[in-house]
């Protein structure tokens, strides 16, 4: 008797359809012959070790020497008499541990738990609770038996005291199990739904019938899904469907990792399901190790680089300066809720964090110790690309991010000499039209069709963001441009961006959000006599940028700032230096504006003698301006 752990009329009944949906096909068509009863022994670690030592005689299995991690063996399963068993791997029973639950593979008919202990031992040793599962194989019971079963195991799993996040590992038919798993918990397909951190999945197909699959040619002998599920491919299409990851892809679905050999038959669909993954916005990543063996992760040569990539996978922390030699290198493989920790150093390269990244968090080890430099002027950069991204030297479309101890200097403008014309033949060097969030670069006084001039203090950016970047936030950060436009986070319709003790370098709009932006505590330190501080609040009627305790410095004469388009400024108790000219907020240009002029001081003052135009004028209260009540219910700190 199957003891069914906690399942509801609706899971049941999703058991229940998989039972019809066999029941239905041809009983001429299903193969037990394979159901042995005796266990398969003949995928073993040596029985590998002797195939690949044929092409490479200096390849050893991979072992670990020495182990800090205990091992306990429970039974999370029982089937009438028979007991199925999980080892779990740990070097504490108390902590609480990020877990890993681990499937062997071998065809889903041979193979064991045991050949996976170097595996759990390693991770053990780096802070993991790793689980290694037994399940029925296919000559003891076909599918779904074996899904069932790791089912029970996540389910058994999660009850366990001092578990973290949940993550599902496996190699070969394991790692198509453990895809299959990350798929499916959201539809509770073989039981109760566990919430899994992400997926790891080594070498394992992604789709048994695919045009990359070699599964199902039964011309010379019964192959291993033939045998697992009891029909061919041909009979048991709706089945071989039904139990594949690519079947299964939905928004709820965690991340996943893919490890693949040389071998590309092993990883059939791999593409297909990233490419569905990417369309939802959900983070995979994959590696293939050049040269290699399906069964490589058993292997000397290859164990360690897999063990580090699977420990980067589900770290929590990222390490640049020690695992990653640059930011770059770190962002292409953080996935949402993981942090990038920046070592001190000069980092010379420009970041891009495209729209896949969110939920990430890069923190530097100090902030003037954490530098990232790059030497851009945007209007070089645009009369060769469409856009900005790419323009400034940290470059985003991804959303909630925060980036908290570091510099970034955009040092264009502190090294070019003078202003310089170059053949700008793209839309940047003509006269044109162009939507408000794709910014084009009209043609300035002095130019000519196909050229630019490039100005010593043009736009610089520090950091541009793009549309769809939102919920930004930058704490203790120092940002540096020697031209304008130094943060530039450009969303009108949705920007919500938050800045809290940053000092802010550079010309004219060094300072220039659009949509909702709240920036406290911060310097701001202008070159220009145009304007400091810029907004576009034309999105909606509510957005508005705030400043709250905020300080100002600048060359002789600079002005605090202007706007183009609608918008809306507080400024709350803010202080400006004897520097700043008696020159209120104003309006660039004779664009109509439907909501007039919004530009609001609390108790602010200038060294010297306050001006007559930053008296008080709003009934509104710093305390009425909170990031609650800026932001709302659209974003939770």
């Amino acid at each position: 008797m199957i003891r069914i752990i906690e399942s509801s009329p609706l899971q049941i009944m999703r058991i229940l359809l998989i039972f019809l949906l066999i029941g239905s096909l041809s009983l001429q068509a299903q193969n037990k012959s394979g159901i042995t009863g005796k266990p398969d022994t003949s995928f073993t670690n040596y029985a590998a070790l002797q195939m690949v030592v044929k092409q490479d005689p200096t390849i050893r299995l991979a072992e670990v020497q020495s182990s800090k991690s205990k091992v306990q063996s429970f039974v999370y399963k029982t089937i009438d008499k028979r007991k199925l068993v999980v080892d779990e791997y740990a070097i504490s029973a108390t902590h609480k541990l990020p877990t890993l639950v681990f499937f062997h593979g071998g065809g889903w008919r041979t193979g064991h738990r045991s050949q996976h202990i170097p595996l759990a031992k390693a991770l053990a040793d780096r802070g993991y609770r790793v689980f290694l599962v037994e399940y029925r194989l296919s000559t003891e019971a076909l599918y779904p038996a074996a899904m069932l079963d790791a089912q029970a195991a996540l389910q058994w799993v999660s009850k366990r005291q001092n578990v973290g996040e949940i993550y599902v590992g496996g190699y070969s038919a394991g790692g198509q199990m453990a895809a299959l798993l990350g798929s499916v918990q959201d539809e509770n397909t073989y039981g109760k739904g566990v919430k899994l951190a992400g997926a790891i999945d080594i070498d394992g197909i992604l789709a048994f019938i695919h045009p990359e699959s070699g599964e199902g040619d039964d011309s010379k002998r019964i192959s291993a899904a033939t045998h697992y599920f009891g029909y061919n491919k041909v009979e048991g299409e709706a089945i071989w469907k039904e139990a594949s990851a690519l079947s299964h892809v939905t928004k709820g679905d965690p991340p996943v990792l893919f490890l693949n050999s040389s071998d590309e038959r092993m990883h059939a669909g791999r593409d297909d399901f990233r490419q569905k993954m990417a369309g939802l916005g959900i983070h995979t990543e994959f590696h293939t190790f050049e040269n290699s063996h399906h069964t490589f992760v058993l292997m000397n040569h290859w164990f360690n680089q897999v063990m580090d990539r699977m420990d980067r996978f589900m770290r929590k922390r990222l390490v640049v300066g020690t695992d990653f030699k640059t930011i770059q290198s770190a962002v292409d493989v953080a996935r949402p809720g993981q942090e990038i920790f920046i070592k001190n150093g000069n980092y010379q390269e420009k970041v891009f964090i495209d729209s896949l990244k969110h939920h990430l968090s890069f923190v530097g080890e100090s902030r003037d110790g954490v530098v990232l430099r790059e030497t851009i002027a945007r209007d070089i950069w645009r009369c060769s690309n469409p856009d900005d991204y790419g323009a400034g030297v940290l470059n985003i479309k991804g959303h909630d991010l925060s980036f908290r101890n570091m510099t970034i200097m955009n040092e264009y403008g502190f090294t070019a000499t003078k202003d310089i014309s170059i053949p700008c033949l793209n839309e940047a060097g003509k006269e044109t039209t162009t939507t408000v969030q794709k910014y084009a670069l009209p043609m300035e006084k002095g130019e000519k069709e196909g050229e630019k001039i490039v100005r010593v203090d043009g736009h610089q950016f520090a950091v541009r963001t793009m549309p769809g970047a939102t919920r930004l936030s930058f704490e203790h950060c120092t940002i540096r441009s020697g031209g304008g436009d130094t943060v530039s986070p450009w969303d009108v319709n949705a920007g919500m961006y938050y800045l809290n003790d940053c000092l802010i370098e550079g010309g004219v709009d060094l300072y220039c959000p659009r949509g909702y932006a709240l920036a406290e505590n911060c310097t701001f330190v202008s070159h220009n006599t145009s304007a400091a501080i810029w907004h576009d609040g034309s999105g909606e009627v509510g957005a508005k940028t705030v400043l709250k305790n905020c300080r100002f410095l600048g060359d002789p004469g600079y002005k605090l700032g202007r706007y183009h388009r609608e918008a809306q400024f507080y400024l709350l108790n803010c202080s400006f230096d004897k520097n700043m000219a008696d020159a209120p907020i104003y309006q660039s240009g004779d664009r109509v504006l439907n909501w007039g002029h919004r530009v609001y001081y609390v108790d602010c003052h200038k060294d010297g003698g306050d001006f007559v135009w930053h008296k008080n004028n709003t009934s509104v209260k710093a305390s009425d301006l909170t990031f609650k009540t800026i932001f709302g219910r659209n974003w939770k700190k």
